[in-house]
């Protein structure tokens, strides 16, 4: 009985979840047990597209068989398939060249739709040249048709929706909204779980964690990997929400084009939206494990002040044991002393820095919860107005920069088709344009930053309020509040530096600074603060 191998393929999401493979696996099978054949094993690749060749490209099932086929593992075995177009849609050439090259390495190829198979060996004819050709070529033409018309038609729609046109669909919906009666409208609870993910993760939560604890919960997922919605949430998904501008309703095509600033229904505020970027700017800085930076209340503030480089945190001994024999012959099991240090990691990693002091990590933690906040309250509350503004101000700044974005693209059209002189024109305004945007951005960035920061008064009270629960024995109440009093920390410090005499220097700003010796005493310090402030007493 002939060995048989069964390849299934599907270009786009809407053919998997239409079960095309189902539909090809089936008609597979039955063909294998009409010819007889023993179907070693099925191989897939699920929406990649044979147009632009993505299925022969490396991580493709078909790449792979390719390989194996060329190093003789295949031979004498026979590679099922519904029709041509599902190998190659890429033209005649490409097309033939795979299936010729799969008969010289001794596998024949069957195409199930028309019953016909490519044999092997010598044993082929003209009538088989002609009809890989012919088949190869008008799937390729009709590839290339279904591509020149799907661009006319996205065309077609970015041009009424830059128009401003609510009535025209994008397609799919984002994950959190729903179509009902031609209109997007948030789906049912999703805008609360999306507002909640924005607001942990604004609080310090990481994306690690968010995504454990939706999945703890048994939170229904929204990016659906399996069939049966077994996926669950990941990372990478839970990212993309973070940083998709459709949740402040813009429709952003492929490209980067912002094309409306108020396609969708915005269930993320302007406001609330800038402050998790820059928590994003913030989290980039720091790595290392989890369970490290959830321990480590003052990750990415702590710099060495030598070579300017990070400091590192280690958590050493922690739930370790030492064994050593008694003269009685008896085991002794003890555990080891567990500390915490912070120093230079260039130093630690021998990389060009002679900095070699080692601070006890604790020392420096009670040092700045015990000494520091009690003395960095020097603004009054945040009122909900100034809330209410702040957010207004926000959303403004996106919808000139969208509207901004759009009118460089009118521009942009115009000038294509324009005379020399005013194409001339507008690659000078262009340019200046350019320059203006980069500069601006850079000032709003910071400006929106600033603005969405909580007061130095909310942030002390919020530490306060947490202060009990960051010893807690419950792991879970331990590593979600640090990860809360982390981000507020980096909002009320500037940074603090570990110098080379066993000494370490906070500064709350970039005028003000304090040092202290390694047991926490201060020994000096400059004081450019609010007259509120009650005085540091040096030791």
């Amino acid at each position: 009985m002939k060995s048989a191998i069964l390849y299934l393929r599907v270009s786009s999401a809407e053919q998997i979840k239409g079960y095309g493979p189902d539909r090809q696996k089936n008609l597979g099978r039955e063909y294998a047990v009409r010819m007889g054949w023993a179907i070693e094993c099925e191989i897939a690749d699920e929406g990649r597209s044979a147009f632009h060749g993505a299925n022969r490209m490396e991580g493709a099932a078909l790449h792979d068989f390719e390989l194996e086929a060329r190093n003789g593992l295949h031979r004498g075995k026979v590679l099922i398939v519904e029709n041509i177009d599902r190998l190659s849609r890429q033209g005649a050439k490409a097309a033939a060249q795979l299936i010729w090259a799969l008969n010289e390495h001794g596998v024949d190829v069957a195409t199930y739709h028309d019953g016909y198979i490519y044999k092997a060996g010598n044993n082929g004819d003209m009538m088989e040249l002609f009809s890989v050709i012919i088949k190869a070529q008008l799937a390729h033409e009709e590839s290339a048709t279904k591509s020149r018309r799907t661009r006319a038609s996205w065309d077609k729609r970015h041009a009424d929706i830059a128009n401003g046109s609510k009535e025209t669909m994008a397609g799919r919906a984002p994950a959190w909204l729903t179509i009902r009666d031609g209109e997007y409208r948030a789906a049912s609870g999703r805008a609360e779980i999306l507002n909640e993910i924005y607001d942990l993760y604004i609080n310090g939560i990481g994306i690690y964690k968010i995504v454990q604890t939706l999945n703890a919960r048994r939170e229904p997922p929204w990016p659906i990997r399996k069939k049966d919605g077994a996926g669950g949430w990941y990372m990478a998904y839970v990212h993309r929400l973070l940083t998709n501008r459709a949740v402040l309703g813009e429709y952003i095509t492929l490209e980067g084009q912002c094309l409306a600033a108020d396609y969708f229904p915005q269930v993320i505020t302007a406001e609330k939206f800038a402050r998790a970027q820059a928590v994003r700017g913030k989290k980039a800085k720091t790595g290392g494990r989890y369970f490290n930076r959830a321990s480590n209340l003052l990750s990415g503030i702590v710099f060495c002040q030598e070579c300017q480089g990070t400091a590192c945190y280690e958590h050493k001994g922690s739930n370790s044991f030492t064994t050593y024999k008694g003269k009685d012959g008896r085991l002794r099991h003890y555990r080891r002393k567990t500390y915490e240090r912070l120093r230079c990691d260039n130093f630690r990693r021998k990389h060009g820095c002679d900095n070699a002091s080692l601070l006890d990590y604790r020392v420096v933690e009670r040092t700045i919860l015990d000494e520091l906040l009690p003395r960095l309250v020097n603004r009054p509350a945040v009122d909900g107005a100034l809330l209410s503004l702040r957010e207004g101000v926000a959303e403004r700044v996106r919808l000139k920069d969208a509207d901004q974005k759009r009118l460089d693209n009118i521009i942009d059209a115009i000038g294509d088709g324009g005379v020399k002189a005013l194409i001339e024109r507008a690659a000078t305004l262009e340019a200046a344009l350019d320059e203006h945007t980069k500069n601006i951005d850079d000032l709003r960035a910071q400006l929106a930053i600033e603005e969405a920061k909580p007061s130095t008064f909310d942030d002390t009270a919020l530490i306060e309020g947490l202060r009990n629960e960051l010893d807690s024995p419950d792991e879970e109440v331990r590593s979600v509040t640090r990860g809360r009093v982390n981000m507020t920390l980096r909002r009320l410090l500037h940074r603090i530096e570990i110098t080379p005499c066993d000494t370490f220097i906070v500064w709350p700003d970039k005028d003000t600074w304090w040092r202290f010796d390694e047991n926490g005493v201060l020994l000096d310090g400059e004081q450019i603060w609010h007259a509120s402030s009650k005085p540091l007493n040096a030791a």
